[in-house]
């Protein structure tokens, strides 16, 4: 009778162990999807939101830790707008291919863990990186260089779902755009100065709202010794 009680208790604790386990999981990457609008801002339209384009794609974000993330983003979206030549008026419409890998950092810990006082399932975020355009000309073979960068909000609405709501900005480093989409006709591109291409007055960007959900995967071991810790410290 003791060693059936025994028994009994033994498969009750572990029963509670592995619940608590399983409550800590942690994932160290997440998968999804976005879409919003976006709108080109530079020589060839200098009004903000003007000329609203839709822009879709997809993001797989590898977590270092709760604050820091590193994130490649691919989209689709389009160019629009229209400029005043020497000669004519010549119209902007580019369907555009955008990548990016850039670092983000959360302001709170972005997590659900009861055993982490900092942890939040509501965190703003501010992110920069490195990326390249393609599609924006038709010889062009190389990706043209940009700057992503932006801020942003994550919602972990479950265990393993995120929402995000993120403003983002690319600025170009070259601001041949235009030049190269209509090579024949001389335009009034350049930014005051008669300065081109790569430099401090350069005022091309493309900017974006988008709306992004997720799934976490790959699952991080438990750091028991970390939750021990953390537990006591709490106290």
């Amino acid at each position: 009778m003791i060693i059936k009680r025994i028994k009994l208790i033994v498969i009750i604790t572990i029963c509670i162990l592995s619940t608590e386990v399983l409550a800590q999981e942690k994932y160290k990457a997440d998968l999804g999807i976005l879409g919003g609008e976006s709108f080109y801002l530079g020589d060839a339209n200098k009004k903000l939101f003007n000329n609203m384009q839709v822009t879709f794609g997809g993001f797989l974000r590898y977590k270092i830790n709760p604050r820091f993330a590193i994130k490649l983003e691919l989209a689709n979206t389009s160019i629009k707008g229209n400029f005043i030549g020497i000669d004519t008026t010549a119209y902007l419409n580019k369907s555009v291919n955008t990548g990016e890998i850039i670092s983000e950092f959360n302001f709170f810990d972005f997590e659900r863990n009861k055993n982490n006082r900092n942890a939040k399932i509501l965190s703003p975020y501010i992110f920069a990186g490195l990326g390249g355009i393609t599609g924006m000309y038709p010889s062009q073979i190389i990706p043209e260089i940009c700057i992503p960068f932006g801020v942003g909000l994550k919602f972990k609405m479950a265990e393993r779902i995120n929402l995000q709501l993120q403003w983002s900005s690319k600025l170009m480093l070259n601001d041949n755009l235009e030049e190269k989409i209509n090579p024949t006709k001389k335009t009034k591109l350049n930014n005051f100065g008669g300065l081109n291409g790569t430099n401090a007055l350069n005022n091309d960007l493309l900017s974006s709202l988008t709306i992004g959900v997720s799934v976490d995967f790959w699952k991080k071991p438990c750091d028991c010794r970390n939750n021990s810790y953390t537990k006591r410290s709490n106290k």
